[in-house]
C-alpha cells in the first residue's frame, strides 16, 4: 500500500465528517503532527500551538453554547458544565468516532493504545479545531464546535438539565416570527438493543439543527440544542 495515496484519501474522509474542507491542507496535515514524530523526522512544525488556540476556540464555543441554552445555570454550574463537555475523555471519544487516532503521526515509541485512548487523540481534536479557526476563521470553527456538543450530548447529557431544548427551540422560533420546529427522524442505526438514532429538526423549510441519542427523545433534545445554539449565533454574526 502507498502510504501517501492512503492518507491523502483518509484527509479527503476526514473533512468529509467534519463537514470542512481546506483551503490550505496543510495546516490539517499539521494539526495531525505529534510533537515526537517532527522530532525524529527533523521538522520544525507539529500541532502543539493548534492545540493551544483550539482549546481556547473550544472553550468560547462551548461557553457561549451553555450560557444561552441553559438560562437557570449559576455561574457554577456552568463551569461545571463547561469542564465536563471539554474534558480530554470526551474529546478523545469524539477524536476516535472522526478516526484522528488512526492518522495521528507519532514517535516510533508511542503504543497505539496511547494515542487512541490517551490525551494524544484529545490533543488531536482542539489542534484539529485550531486548524479550522486558522484555515476558514471563527464561523467555521463554531460549526466544528457546534458538531462536537451535538455528538456528546448525544451519549453524555448535561446533569442538572431542567429545560426541555425542545420548549426553549420553540420559544425562540416564536420570538423570531418562525414556525413550530418539526422533528424528522432520518435514520436508525445499531443494534436492536443498542440503538442509535439520529434526528433533524426543521424550522419551516429549513434544516436547523441535528442531532443523534440512544432514544429519539434523547436525538430530538440534541437537535433542539444544536437548532437552538445556531439560531442563537445567527444574531452575532455579521451579514
Amino acid at each position: 500500500m502507498n502510504y501517501a495515496v492512503w492518507f491523502s484519501a483518509e484527509l479527503e474522509k476526514l473533512q468529509d465528517r467534519i463537514g470542512y474542507h481546506f483551503s490550505d491542507v496543510g495546516k490539517l496535515e499539521n494539526a495531525l503532527v505529534h510533537s515526537s514524530y517532527a522530532y525524529e523526522k527533523g521538522k520544525l512544525e507539529h500541532n502543539e500551538r493548534m492545540e493551544y488556540l483550539g482549546d481556547a476556540v473550544l472553550e468560547l464555543g462551548v461557553s457561549r453554547f451553555l450560557y444561552d441554552s441553559f438560562p437557570s445555570f449559576d455561574e457554577g454550574r456552568l463551569t461545571r458544565s463547561r469542564a465536563a463537555l471539554v474534558c480530554g475523555k470526551s474529546l478523545a471519544e469524539w477524536g476516535r468516532e472522526l478516526g484522528l487516532s488512526e492518522l495521528l503521526r507519532t514517535g516510533k515509541g508511542l503504543e497505539t493504545e496511547q494515542v487512541r485512548h490517551g490525551s494524544l487523540c484529545s490533543d488531536a481534536v482542539e489542534a484539529l479545531v485550531g486548524a479550522v479557526f486558522l484555515d476558514g476563521g471563527y464561523s467555521r470553527a463554531m460549526d466544528l464546535v457546534v458538531r462536537y456538543i451535538a455528538f456528546h450530548l448525544s451519549r453524555h447529557p448535561i446533569d442538572g438539565d431542567e429545560t426541555d431544548p425542545k420548549s426553549a427551540l420553540q420559544m425562540l422560533a416564536h420570538e423570531k416570527g418562525m414556525p413550530s420546529p418539526v422533528y424528522e427522524v432520518l435514520s436508525v442505526s445499531g443494534s436492536a438493543h443498542s440503538p442509535i438514532f439520529s434526528v433533524r429538526v426543521l424550522i419551516g423549510s429549513k434544516e436547523s439543527g441535528a442531532g443523534d441519542g440512544e432514544s429519539r427523545k434523547a436525538a430530538e433534545f440534541a437537535a433542539a440544542r444544536n437548532a437552538f445554539f445556531l439560531l442563537n449565533r445567527e444574531e452575532l454574526e455579521p451579514e
